[in-house]
């Protein structure tokens, strides 16, 4: 069964949101290279707050999570935003899908 992890936060006003999406790139090319098990990455801005994001990331399994949060790619991840973030406002609920349909989501740029 498929299990989800959403990451709602905020950027610091003063953070830099350019390197955090580019933080999420190296991820994304983490995921793509070496861990097929990670089914979906949706990364959202919000259009009211562009301080306001989300990260949406659906894994195959529990024991694909734990191998993405060991890994190094995670850490350089959160080396490079969480000095951007404003923590109060970050969670990280973990989800199970019950119902997807994957029509070919494209990026805005």
């Amino acid at each position: 069964m498929s299990l989800t992890i959403v990451n709602d936060y905020f950027f610091k006003p003063d953070g830099d949101i350019e390197e955090g999406k580019a933080a999420a790139a190296e991820l994304v090319e983490y995921f793509r290279a070496g861990v097929p098990e990670v089914e979906l990455s949706l990364w959202l801005e919000a259009q009211d707050n562009p301080l306001h994001h989300y990260h949406i990331t659906v894994f195959s399994d529990a024991d694909v999570i734990q191998k993405v949060r060991d890994s190094e790619a995670i850490k350089r991840f959160t080396e490079r935003l969480y000095p951007h973030i404003d923590h109060s406002t970050f969670i990280s609920p973990a989800c199970n899908v019950w119902l997807a349909d994957g029509q070919g989501v494209e990026p805005v740029s």
